[in-house]
């Protein structure tokens, strides 16, 4: 059944991981520059959270200037969601799913045991359905 394809036949291999202590006008840049819109951050190597264009989008410039540290940088880890839902590449489509038909995010960090393996995407998803019914 395609329900039980898993994750890491749909995912994107090439993903971009952001650093936790990463520059948010960096970020910025780097999803403008590779038409992204999600990364999983990274610390020590270790997914730590995540990341989207929204979350960019949503920082109204008084909260950034409340976020400014003594550099003078807004930091990714400030802004991004802590300890995000995460799937097994070996995870299945079905899986897939139903996470993101349950939760209010379109993208989710594919890990292979704790290394960040791929990030899969509702547009992911939806191209994938929408093969299988041409």
């Amino acid at each position: 059944m395609i329900l039980d394809i898993p994750v890491s036949a749909i995912m994107t291999e090439d993903v971009i991981v952001v650093g936790a202590g990463d520059e948010l006008r960096d970020v910025a840049n780097t999803f403008n520059n590779h038409g992204i819109r999600h990364a999983p951050v990274a610390s020590r190597g270790r997914l730590v959270g995540m990341l989207s264009w929204i979350d960019l989008k949503k920082m109204p410039v008084s909260d950034a200037d409340g976020m400014i540290k003594s550099n003078g940088k807004v930091l990714v880890g400030e802004l991004m969601t802590h300890d995000p839902v995460s799937m097994q590449a070996s995870d299945t489509i079905g899986e897939l799913a139903e996470i993101l038909s349950e939760n209010e995010f379109h993208a989710v960090p594919v890990l292979d045991g704790e290394r960040i393996v791929g990030i899969v995407s509702t547009t992911d998803l939806i191209r994938f359905f929408l093969e299988r019914l041409s």
